[in-house]
C-alpha cells in the first residue's frame, strides 16, 4: 500500500510549510494526546507504555509530543521529509504502511494525521490497522471534514465560477492531493467494513493566524503581493472561522464486528 507522493506538481517549501503549520498541528496534537488517552482500554501498569504508531509522521512533531505517555514509531514514506525527521533523532521508519512492520508486531494506538484522506484504499488500509491492533487499541483518524465552513464555502464559490479556494483544499497540483474529505457516516461505514466501529469524534481547528502568510506561501506557486492580499483579508476571518463547524475532525475507532 501506498500515498501519492510521486512528487509531481508544485514543489512543496518545506521549510515554509513547517512553519506555517506547526502551531496549529502541535496544539491540536496535545488536544488529541489527552483525547486518546482517554479512550484506550485498561492496562496492566506492569506492561510498560503503551505502544504507538503513527502512520506518515512527517517532520514526527506528533510522535516526539506521544513520547512522552507512549512507546512511539513513526513510519513515512517521503524520503526527503523522513531524512529531516531521522536526522533530529526520532524513531522513524521510511517506507509505506504496513511493508516496514514485521508479521506480528501489534499496537495500542495507530494514527493517521492528515494522512487516511491521501490514501488510494481507505478500507484496505483500515483493514492492515485491524491486523496491528491490540485488542483493547484503538485508531485514531485526524482528517478533513467536508462538513467544515471552509469546504463549504469552497464549493459554493465554485457555483460561482470561482474553483481555487476548492482546488486548494483538494491540494490539486501538489504532490500529495487529497483523494477524500470525510464525515462521520462515511467514516463509520468504511471503518465498518474493515472490522472497526467509530467509537468517539470531535472537531479540531483548522486555520489560526500565527503562521498563515506562511501556510499560503508554502506551495511556492502564490506570488508575494497575492499571498500578503489573501492572508490581510483571511486574517479579520479567523475568529468568526472558530464559532462554525471546522474543517477538521478526529475520530477514535475500536475494533468491531467486521461487516456489521
Amino acid at each position: 500500500m501506498g500515498f501519492i507522493t510521486d512528487r509531481k506538481g508544485v514543489d512543496i517549501d518545506e521549510d515554509a510549510r513547517e512553519q506555517a503549520l506547526r502551531p496549529l498541528r502541535e496544539n491540536n496534537f496535545d488536544t488529541l494526546l489527552d483525547w486518546t488517552l482517554q479512550h484506550l482500554g485498561q492496562r496492566d501498569a506492569k506492561a510498560g507504555k503503551p505502544r504507538l504508531l503513527e502512520v506518515g509522521c512527517a517532520h514526527g512533531w506528533f510522535i516526539e509530543k506521544a513520547a512522552r505517555s507512549f512507546d512511539v514509531i513513526g513510519i513515512e514514506p517521503d524520503a526527503a521529509v523522513a531524512t529531516r525527521t531521522l536526522a533530529r533523532g526520532l524513531p522513524v521508519r521510511r517506507g509505506y504502511f504496513p511493508g516496514t512492520l514485521a508479521d506480528g508486531e501489534m499496537f495500542d494506538v495507530i494514527v493517521f494525521n492528515d494522512v487516511l484522506e491521501h490514501i488510494p484504499s481507505v478500507g484496505e488500509a483500515l483493514r492492515h490497522c485491524v491486523r496491528h491492533l491490540n485488542p483493547a487499541g484503538v485508531v485514531v483518524v485526524n482528517a478533513p471534514d467536508r462538513r467544515g465552513a471552509l469546504y463549504r464555502l469552497s464549493t459554493w464559490l465554485v457555483r460561482l465560477g470561482m474553483s481555487g479556494p476548492f482546488d486548494r483544499l483538494w491540494q490539486k497540483g501538489l504532490p500529495s492531493p487529497h483523494l477524500y474529505y470525510f464525515d462521520s457516516r462515511s467514516l463509520a461505514s468504511v471503518a465498518r467494513s474493515a472490522g472497526l466501529e467509530v467509537v468517539a469524534s470531535r472537531r479540531l481547528p483548522s486555520l489560526t493566524a500565527r503562521g498563515l502568510y506562511s501556510r499560503i506561501r508554502c506551495a511556492g506557486d502564490v506570488p508575494v503581493a497575492k499571498a500578503l492580499l489573501l492572508a490581510a483579508g483571511v486574517l479579520p476571518l479567523v475568529p468568526l472561522l472558530h464559532a462554525l463547524p471546522s474543517d477538521i475532525t478526529a475520530w477514535v475507532l475500536a475494533p468491531g464486528q467486521p461487516g456489521n
